[in-house]
């Protein structure tokens, strides 16, 4: 996997999925869990930032295709947009992260 991608996956997806597949697991719904793994992230500095500012940030200087980042962003979008909708819509947008992910990871060339 390219690096950029392995930051992007560490950095962001796994913060925002993991509480996401924990509350599928468990049957839980806990919206300020989900909201922390997409808006309490942390930058390379380590400041304070939320998932789309992050992906912005990581974006400027990547080697990522223009269409498969504007589709990731849009996923963020609505995962971000998700939190203030009505349970499970919360849940399902930011599990929609793993497979935006994923198209994110085929859109490199091998």
């Amino acid at each position: 996997m390219h690096p950029w991608l392995t930051a992007v996956r560490h950095d962001l997806v796994k913060r925002a999925v993991w509480p996401a597949r924990d509350l599928r697991d468990t049957g839980g719904r806990d919206v300020a869990a989900l909201r922390r793994g997409l808006l309490e992230l942390l930058d390379a500095e380590g400041a304070p930032v939320g998932a789309e500012a992050l992906f912005a940030r990581m974006r400027a200087d990547s080697p990522c295709p223009p269409a498969a980042c504007d589709a990731f962003a849009g996923a963020l979008k609505a995962a971000v947009g998700g939190l203030s909708e009505p349970w499970p819509r919360p849940l399902q947008a930011v599990l929609a992260l793993e497979d935006a992910f994923a198209d994110l990871v085929r859109s490199f060339p091998e």
